[in-house]
């Protein structure tokens, strides 16, 4: 009780009541949200998709490093210059409004050298491989806004894409930019070759991750260094201190004693708020403290804790049960932007803003077997009246923990994470046993068949390379190496689902010795709406079939082919026919039309469509809603097109799962709508192919009328 009344008075003395609402915390865009902490909670506007270019190997079989069929996209028009030919290979191309968070890359690898009887590896600024100039072309223009050596681009040392915002590992094995980069039309990244046989030489993967916002944002396109983000480097370089905006905050510091096999609630209040900071000592700090007590945190009385791990886990701490790896984590520190743990201190912190309604309560069991002889506990939080976050725009801190192996049916794949409903991933902590860091991973938002995320590598999806090493950086690092304890914090390219999300790794074969026994424990930590998901079903239309192109209407002009394709999705090593399905479908370079049924409340619409990429990577159209144009951005689908591996003549997997958002203002209070699927031109195969169509309409109240679905599509 004591407690709650300190809290009490707490809350009143920051000058206003409960009644009166403080500062709304807003989303923002480029630098102006890596700094902005605060809006971590908040749920993203209807539209708003994570994405992800990246080389990797779409036969499923690892060759993720092949130039020509993984890394580069498409070959851009070619340039003529002094009668000589020079290419440009296309790795990220993307139409806008959007914003490239996140660039890692690994193209200094050189080759293998054996020194006593032992393989290393040879990197450097001077490897061929990165002999090539990376340019940035942003809104149609001619001419690139950025033309750098990659050297130069991801050194860590040219103005503003320098240091703590970009890196560049010690040995030359890969490179980070954490440097923003926002556009309005489009933005196309592209490799112009300095090295001769730059296209022939391989060993080199990228994965650029990115935010797609509706066609309607107002997103204003980079212009250069007008703003260098001095405030998100001098945040980044006080890694380990609290990050957020931390006026109006008050400071709860309370001292417990908890016995062996106890249980202790250590934080509680009974109004709205939200904690910004949140700080455990403990004694003795032993490795049966750290890793059998428990933390549970409930939010708004719900019976159910939204947190329930062991306690090390909540800081970045892990491998609790894999007796090789759990006394190397604990003998470690660990310093991230947003959590970490401290050995020498026996501290544990969390600055993950977690705001509340009604209530909040944090708990500890102690599971250990010793007695907490002396635990202190402080917790930073603002009360309503200072920052005031909305119920139904904002989700509730989450962490969840999962286990797996390759000895559950699946054999091929751990799940790292699933959830059901709306959100977004903020941040992974990875801990295995006997696992191979090949392993991809193969993310799969709101029941799409293509994973939006697929990796090339574990340590690469943790922002490394080549195993990597324990960087203790403010976004990405690693407790023992690359992967081992390795952790990102996806702070401005979050993981955003309105459904659900499965996050999972595959369990690879590029190492014999790891075939079997692989383990996985993963924590995520994410935002959930306590309203469940937004996004119904409320169409399907199945092109090649007679009954439901009719029912909807469909039309085709100028069509170039009709049949029957067998064909996977993205395969796993252990599992190449994964996602495998029999369609029949069409191709035109003209255009197709059909009407679709949605929701009349709807608050904007996802399409989704079934293509086939085989040869014909690069597929662009107009989309039309109602005779209306969709503002700015066409239907542009880049991807791999060509067979990887040795002599190009592994089995392809050309299946892919494409969406694409038609704002509110095309479809508000209709039932029922057109759309016109309109042929662009394309540097590769002059069509565009569609077999299968899913209608889905965004409406907060989503999982009050998921059951007239039936009823929409009437």
């Amino acid at each position: 009780m004591k407690e709650f009344i300190l809290l009490l008075l707490l809350f009143l003395c920051t000058g206003k009541t409960f009644s009166q609402a403080g500062k709304t915390p807003k989303i923002k865009y480029g630098l102006e949200a890596m700094q902005n902490i605060q809006q971590l909670p908040l749920l993203f506007p209807n539209g708003v998709e994570t994405k992800q270019f990246i080389s990797y190997d779409p036969t499923g079989k690892n060759w993720d490093f092949h130039f020509l069929a993984a890394f580069s996209k498409y070959v851009d028009s070619t340039k003529v210059v002094n009668d000589s030919i020079i290419k440009e290979y296309v790795i990220f191309d993307e139409y806008g409004p959007g914003c490239l968070y996140r660039q890692q890359m690994n193209t200094w690898f050189e080759k293998f050298v054996k020194i006593d009887s032992v393989w290393h590896f040879k990197a450097g600024l001077n490897s061929n491989r990165a002999d090539a100039n990376i340019r940035y072309y942003f809104d149609n223009e001619e001419q690139p806004r950025i033309d750098m050596h990659l050297n130069d681009f991801f050194g860590g040392i040219t103005k503003p894409f320098n240091e703590p915002l970009c890196f560049i590992d010690t040995m030359h094995r890969f490179s980070i930019s954490y440097y923003p980069f926002q556009f309005q039309k489009r933005l196309k990244v592209t490799l112009r070759p300095n090295y001769k046989e730059f296209d022939k030489m391989v060993y080199r993967w990228y994965q650029y991750t990115y935010l797609a916002y509706p066609s309607d944002s107002a997103i204003v396109t980079w212009k250069g260094d007008a703003n260098p983000g001095a405030n998100v480097r001098d945040q980044w370089t006080k890694n380990g201190e609290n990050p957020n905006d931390l006026n109006g905050c008050r400071k709860l510091v309370n001292n417990y004693e908890i016995k062996k096999n106890e249980s202790k609630t250590i934080f509680e209040v009974n109004n709205q708020g939200s904690i910004t900071g949140l700080k455990i000592f403990i004694k003795p700090y032993c490795q049966e403290t750290f890793f059998n007590t428990n933390i549970k945190i409930y939010w708004d009385g719900d019976k159910k804790a939204s947190v329930d791990l062991p306690l090390c886990y909540l800081f970045g701490g892990g491998a609790k049960d894999y007796s090789n790896t759990s006394g190397q984590v604990f003998q470690k520190s660990l310093t991230t932007l947003m959590f970490g743990f401290n050995k020498e201190e026996g501290s544990l912190y969390s600055y993950w803003p977690m705001p509340f309604w009604k209530s909040a309560k944090i708990v500890l069991e102690n599971n250990s077997g010793v007695d907490l002889s002396n635990l202190t506990c402080e917790v930073l939080f603002k009360s309503s009246g200072i920052l005031n976050y909305s119920v139904n725009k904002s989700g509730y801190f989450c962490a969840k923990r999962t286990t797996d192996s390759n000895n559950d049916s699946n054999g091929y794949r751990g799940v790292a994470f699933e959830e059901k409903g709306r959100g977004h991933v903020v941040g992974i902590m990875f801990y295995s046993d006997n696992y191979d860091m090949d392993g991809d991973e193969f993310t799969y938002i709101d029941d799409s068949k293509t994973p939006q995320i697929h990796g090339d590598g574990t340590e690469d999806d943790h922002n490394q390379g080549w195993g990597g090493d324990a960087y203790q950086k403010p976004l990405w690092g690693g407790v023992i190496n690359g992967y081992q304890g390795g952790y990102r914090l996806y702070l401005n390219d979050c993981y955003i689902f309105n459904k659900n999300i499965l996050i999972t790794y595959e369990y690879s074969l590029a190492n014999p010795k790891l075939k079997k026994d692989s383990k996985t424990d993963v924590t995520v930590f994410y935002y959930k709406s306590k309203n469940g998901g937004n996004l119904i079903l409320t169409d399907e239309i199945d092109i090649g079939s007679n009954y439901s192109e009719k029912s909807h209407q469909y039309q085709i002009y100028n069509q170039t082919w009709n049949g029957i394709t067998k064909d996977a999705y993205d395969g796993y090593e252990r599992n190449l026919e994964f996602g495998t399905y029999t369609d029949d479908g069409r191709a035109n370079k003209g255009f197709s039309k059909f009407s679709a049924a949605i929701d009349p409340a709807n608050q904007g619409v996802k399409l989704r469509k079934r293509i086939n990429r085989k040869g014909n990577g690069v597929q662009t159209a107009e989309v039309y809603v109602d005779g209306e144009k969709v503002k700015e951005r066409p239907w542009h689908i880049a991807t791999p097109s060509l067979s990887t591996g040795e002599g190009g003549k592994d089995d392809f997997d050309g299946w892919l799962d494409s969406d694409f958002e038609i704002p509110v203002s095309y479809t508000k209070s209709k039932n029922k709508i057109t759309i016109e699927i309109k042929y662009v031109d394309s540097p590769q195969k002059k069509e565009i192919n569609e077999f299968y169509y899913w209608v889905y309409s965004y409406n907060d109240n989503a999982m009050l009328i998921s059951s007239s679905n039936k009823k929409l599509q009437k």
